[in-house]
């Protein structure tokens, strides 16, 4: 298993729904020259408009293949913890507490993203470590240590 280079984590308050926890995720996400927030918001909304993004036990991995992959230089990992866990259509039905939004700049990479986190997230401890809300040092180290 890769380390995931968690770029930044950050705490969403008062996130009412799944449309305004990914609102506030995007307005406050470092994003690289040229991507347009609302462009990435309209895109993720769409995402989960075809599927919901959570996975189960809390997690959800909001993303979209290739979105301004031409303005990435490289892959982008942000964890949000949402204050109130909101209902993201899990499979489980349980709300989501854990956002961790991928950006890629290739598709190979994309879903080696995702399958990373995928594994991650099925250990229940790290999920219960997630619950903490850790910072992002914390959580870099916790991963190292499950490597």
């Amino acid at each position: 298993m890769l380390v995931l280079d968690i770029e930044s984590t950050f705490y969403l308050v008062d996130p009412l729904d799944m449309p305004h926890a990914l609102s506030q995720l995007v307005n406050v996400v470092p994003l690289p020259e040229g991507l347009d927030r609302e462009a990435l918001l309209d895109a993720l909304l769409a995402r989960e408009e075809v599927m919901s993004t959570a996975i189960g036990n809390g997690i959800a991995i909001p993303h979209v293949r290739q979105f301004g992959s031409e303005s990435l230089q490289k892959d982008s990992v942000v964890v949000a913890y949402l204050f109130e866990p909101v209902d993201w259509k899990a499979p489980d039905g349980q709300a989501v507490h854990t956002l961790f939004l991928v950006l890629a700049a290739d598709e190979t990479r994309h879903l080696q993203i995702l399958a990373e986190i995928a594994q991650l997230t099925s250990d229940e401890s790290f999920v219960e470590f997630l619950k903490t809300m850790p910072d992002r040092e914390a959580l870099v180290e916790r991963m190292r240590e499950m490597e």
